[in-house]
């Protein structure tokens, strides 16, 4: 088998098995790189490298930084707060949502905002 045909199957049994969601993310990151490297399409440093890459390290910070806000409750207080005001129009979520989000980009970055906010959303 070609690196080509081993590299799109790994990519989807990595698309699946984030669709069936039971596995935490990291596990799966992980899993791929070595079975990448079991393979024999990647050697062992390339394929740990990615890890060291500062945008899988930027990313990693937000799915961090978003689960302590779900786990301390300040989504979930958020989440209430907006629902409570706004009631069951769908527009007035949405612009309070929008609202919300402006405010919180005016203080931390645009990527942060969005890591603490998806747990208010979902």
């Amino acid at each position: 088998m070609s690196d080509e045909t081993i590299t799109f199957l790994v990519l989807a049994a990595t698309v699946a098995v984030f669709v069936w969601d039971r596995l935490p993310v990291a596990v799966v990151a992980v899993g791929v790189a070595l079975s990448l490297w079991a393979t024999g399409v990647l050697d062992l440093q390339q394929s740990l490298a990615g890890f060291g890459d500062p945008t899988v390290i930027f990313i990693a910070s937000l799915f961090v930084v978003s689960e302590a806000l779900d786990a301390t409750g300040v989504t979930g207080s958020a989440a209430q707060q907006l629902i409570s005001r706004a009631g069951e129009s769908r527009t007035r979520v949405l612009v309070l949502m929008m609202l919300l989000c402006a405010g919180l980009i005016a203080l931390i970055t645009v990527n942060g905002s969005v890591a603490a906010l998806v747990p208010v959303v979902w």
